[in-house]
């Protein structure tokens, strides 16, 4: 153990002196790394255990470490979630993607600076968990000094900053096999996404396109994104960072496209099982003691796109019902990849302004051809004018529709004198399992055996709809809390969910960012220490008060202007 340590420390020692990064100096007693496994729902990863999928992560429960399952409120998507979880704070976060009536434009999520302004929002006022700390291919820093491959800092920064010269090729020496890794892995990947797509179109199954071929410089993009933020959390766990958060967004990615049990996404489970592997050898072996921490956001639940149902997009058949009127739907294709491709640029762009003049032209070359390879992630948003009467957003499970009659929300009464019978159309049809709008304070929740009319008490007419969907005790408050945001839709759709198959407004076999099946109950895999908080969590902003504890600075804390769950009691 001893001769192992040093190795680790020794090599460590170097490769952050080749990164021009400093040992850290901290007040906390002990430090934290959170590992988010994006979109991984808590009965999900229990099947990956038992298929043997996450045989590490087994063995870290084995090992001490307990599993729990918590709700992750709504909407249940990254952007709400991880605001919660960083700064216990997602009000007004209405979807991951939401059109401003003011502006006239959508905002999404997936766009950096939209990124950046929720983060100045949420965090207004407010102690990130990660102020000191390290945030790596996150939607938001939390409030970290250095942040990576987030999209919130994007431009901001570069693992490769530090090194000049021939610090690449000493980098390199010091990182074989990871570097080898970088290579093989994108090859398998490559082969492997490309035999499941020919499996699947032979097979006549049910699955959703990558745009395009799939090129091998995303896949590339994207095994390097994922090597290099492991490789940044072990070299800031030896040099002793207290707060670190990083997130692997494989999963999210193939359950979308395949479904959150399928193989192609329980493989995704598996490549994260051996980062965390990694990472907790390196706890063993670090100066610093950490607890390790691993934890979804939210869940994915199994869905058909509504467009394979129907034969149209949500969005044309809402056109239909109000007689053709100008109406816009906005949606988008997944860009996931095209972040990584993002990323895989700047730090290629970084290495070109350190290297040689002849190496630093073939690495220019490198990197045009990776800038040409795709579009960029920073893309032109869609518009719709005030002359467009309606739009329409679909996002995963959720679909938003917008009237720009008025520039505020708008209410029921005056939806239904604008365009008769919509309302009730839209209730009854077989995709939609909940129409949430509003009267005045009075917030109404639509479905097919009846309605609930919350003005101040709740009031049910014929039967409660809730009992469609789930019906747990959480969802009236959550629904309550969405349907005041300002920047939520004049009416919320949620799709239906019938013997565990959902309804996608977008073209995914996975959806979140409502509730219905898994997709609101994600799980957090925690050291025993963290019992006694882990055991009064009820919703994804008390892992803050949790985070939080860890700072010698925290004193109280409140989330969404309330005391957390964790504290009561």
């Amino acid at each position: 153990m001893l001769v192992t340590d040093t190795f680790y420390r020794t090599k460590y020692r170097a490769v952050s002196q080749q990164l021009g990064l400093a040992e850290h100096e901290s007040s906390y007693e002990r430090g934290f790394v959170v590992v988010q496994i994006d979109s991984l729902a808590h009965e999900h990863l229990l099947s990956a255990i038992d298929h043997g999928y996450a045989p590490y992560l087994q063995r870290m429960m084995e090992r001490g470490h307990e599993l729990r399952m918590y709700t992750c409120g709504l909407p249940s998507s990254t952007p709400a979630c991880q605001s919660a979880i960083m700064y216990g704070n997602s009000y007004n976060v209405p979807a991951f993607r939401w059109y401003d009536k003011r502006a006239g434009r959508t905002v999404s999520y997936k766009v950096p600076a939209n990124n950046s302004a929720l983060e100045r929002e949420v965090g207004l006022g407010r102690r990130g968990i990660l102020e000191g700390g390290s945030s790596y291919s996150n939607l938001i820093s939390g409030g970290a000094s250095r942040s990576l491959f987030t999209m919130s800092t994007v431009g901001q920064g570069s693992l490769l900053d530090g090194i000049k010269g021939l610090g690449f090729f000493i980098l390199f020496a010091l990182s074989p096999v990871r570097s080898m890794r970088v290579v093989v892995l994108s090859l398998s990947e490559a082969l492997y996404a490309f035999a499941e797509r020919t499996a699947s179109y032979w097979k006549a199954e049910r699955r959703v396109r990558f745009e395009g071929v799939f090129p091998l410089v995303r896949v590339l993009a994207h095994v390097f994104v994922k090597e290099m933020q492991t490789f940044a959390v072990m070299v800031d766990m030896y040099r002793g960072i207290p707060n670190i958060y990083t997130t692997y967004n494989t999963y999210d990615n193939m359950a979308h496209h395949y479904g959150p049990t399928t193989r192609p996404a329980m493989r995704a489970v598996r490549t994260v099982d051996r980062q965390v592997r990694q990472i907790d050898r390196m706890r063993r072996h670090s100066a610093t003691r950490y607890d390790i921490y691993i934890l979804s956001d939210h869940g994915q639940t199994p869905a058909v796109p509504f467009r394979q149902l129907h034969g149209e997009s949500f969005g044309r058949y809402v056109a239909r019902l109000v007689d053709d009127l100008t109406l816009t739907e906005h949606v988008e294709a997944e860009v996931e990849a095209r972040s990584h491709v993002a990323f895989l640029a700047d730090e290629l762009r970084t290495a070109q302004q350190a290297l040689s003049p002849k190496t630093a032209r073939a690495v220019g070359r490198l990197r045009r051809y990776v800038e040409e390879a795709d579009q960029p992630v920073d893309t032109p948003e869609p518009t719709a004018s005030s002359a467009t009467d309606v739009v329409v957003t679909g996002c995963s499970a959720t679909a938003g529709i917008y009237f720009n009659q008025v520039p505020e929300h708008m209410d029921l009464t005056a939806i239904e004198l604008s365009y008769p019978g919509l309302i009730d159309q839209l209730v009854e049809h077989p995709s939609v399992g909940l129409v949430i709008g509003s009267e005045g304070h009075r917030v109404c929740i639509l479905g097919k055996e009846g309605r609930l009319i919350w003005d101040g008490a709740a009031r049910v007419v014929d039967a409660n709809p809730l009992n469609a969907l789930d019906g747990a005790s959480w969802t009236l408050p959550e629904l309550l809390r969405l349907a005041s945001y300002p920047r939520s839709a004049d009416l919320i759709i949620f799709g239906s969910v019938v013997n565990g198959i959902g309804v996608a407004f977008e073209e995914q076999m996975g959806v979140h960012g409502a509730f219905g099946g898994a997709q609101a109950y994600p799980f957090i895999l925690y050291p025993p220490s963290a019992t006694p908080h882990v055991r009064r969590i009820q919703s994804a902003h008390d892992l803050y008060t949790l985070f939080s504890s860890y700072s010698p600075e925290t004193t109280s804390v409140t989330v969404n202007g309330r005391e957390p769950a964790a504290l009561q009691g």
